[in-house]
Parts: structure tokens; C-alpha cells; sequence
């Protein structure tokens, strides 16, 4: 572990020589590893990239792509992440405690699937476009939802638990849940009807029509 080579800006160092390491006991396989950061982690990026198995903790805020392309194991981050966090996640658990940036669960500039498997949740707020390509999974957001949220969606659960604004554009299937305010609901959504989902009443949307009848599959739950 100590001699692992990491990026550092444009040349690569042992981990020795950028942390402070300690080890105890053994693992004998990847679901026993357990990996804890802690100090100021806001400019380590990709923590968790391409993960499979085992479990991060990360005592504080981190950088961009926390637990992109993760299939397995769990992260739980104990403060904020910056964006990217769970772009194009394929499995496993991430938890931020604090609020997410932009493109949480999205995908990257020139590909069409984001997020695909999976759970994510956010105790705070989340940024621009969570969810954008989104085709399954489970993503749950404990505060409000910047703009865009489900852009592109094609599968998969959102739950926001405050605000969003504009949510479910180009959306040809899967379902958001809003329970606080859309702001500036698409108008290209149709209103089907009221519905009653573990106690609570929400009204029932279908969309996105701007793209034709035949793809406007996607469900919009927002609470009365």
C-alpha cells in the first residue's frame, strides 16, 4: 500500500510521501478491505474510482469523482463531495453527509448512460443535473436539488426531499420524487392524477412529452 503510485498533478508519488500510512490486521480478500482518510481530502480526487469491493470512510470533505464508476463495496463520505461524485456508477453504496456538487450520479461529457446501479444518498443539498442519463439505481437527495435533476433519465429513482428546479427535462423513463416545491415545472409534463404512496398524497406527472408521446415515459411524484 505504502509504495502505490497516485497522480500528483502531472508526475506520480508513493502514497508514503503525500499520507501518513498505518496498517492493522489482514485481509485475505477485497470485501475484508477497509480504507480511512482522514485531514483535508478537498483537492484528493477520484477516491473510490472504479471500486469493487470493501469500504472507504472519508472523515471529511473530498474532491471531484468520489465513487465514480464504483460497482461495489461502500463509501461514506463524512462532510461534503465535489462533482462527479457517482458518475456512471454501475453498484455499491455511497453515502455524503454533507451536500453533493454538480452531475452527482451523471455521466461524463460524450456518453449517454449515466448511473446504472446502485444507491446513493445525500444527506444535504446536490448540485446542477444529478441523475443526468441516469438508467437505474437509486439516488436520494435529504435537501433541495439544483436545476435539471433528472436530465435525460431513463431509469432508475430519484427522491428529493426539499426543492428542485426543472426536473425530469428530456425524461423517457424511470421516477422522481419531489417532496417539497418544483420550481418552474416543465410544461411539457402531463398531469395524470393524484396518488397515495406510504401515506403520503403526491400528483402524478408523465413526461417528457417535448420528445413524443411514444417516449414520454418517465414518472414525476410530487407531493400535494
Amino acid at each position: 500500500v505504502k509504495t502505490t503510485k497516485l497522480w500528483w498533478g502531472n508526475r506520480q508519488e508513493e502514497v508514503q510521501r503525500l499520507f501518513e500510512v498505518s496498517i492493522s490486521g489482514e485481509a485475505s480478500k477485497a470485501e475484508e478491505v477497509r480504507v480511512v482518510f482522514e485531514g483535508d481530502l478537498r483537492k484528493v480526487k477520484r477516491i473510490g474510482y472504479e471500486m469493487s469491493a470493501g469500504e472507504i470512510l472519508a472523515e471529511g470533505s473530498v474532491g471531484m469523482h468520489c465513487g465514480a464508476r464504483m460497482s461495489g463495496g461502500s463509501i461514506t463520505v463524512r462532510g461534503d463531495a465535489d462533482c462527479w461524485a457517482g458518475c456512471e456508477m454501475h453498484g455499491g453504496t455511497l453515502v455524503i453527509e454533507g451536500n453533493a456538487g454538480d452531475n452527482l450520479c451523471a455521466c461524463y461529457r460524450g456518453e449517454t448512460t449515466g448511473m446504472t446501479g446502485g444507491k446513493v444518498v445525500v444527506n444535504g443539498n446536490a448540485g446542477e443535473c444529478v441523475g443526468q442519463y441516469m438508467a437505474g439505481g437509486e439516488i436520494k437527495i435529504g435537501g433541495n436539488a439544483d436545476i435539471l435533476a433528472g436530465l435525460d433519465m431513463k431509469g432508475g429513482k430519484i427522491v428529493i426531499e426539499g426543492d428542485a428546479v426543472m426536473v425530469g427535462a428530456n425524461m423517457t423513463g424511470g421516477e422522481i420524487v419531489v417532496k417539497g416545491k418544483v420550481i418552474d415545472m416543465m410544461p411539457t409534463f402531463k398531469f395524470i392524477e393524484e396518488v397515495t404512496v406510504d401515506g403520503e398524497r403526491f400528483k402524478k406527472y408523465m413526461g417528457d412529452f417535448a420528445l413524443g408521446e411514444k417516449k414520454a415515459k418517465g414518472t414525476l411524484l410530487v407531493k400535494s
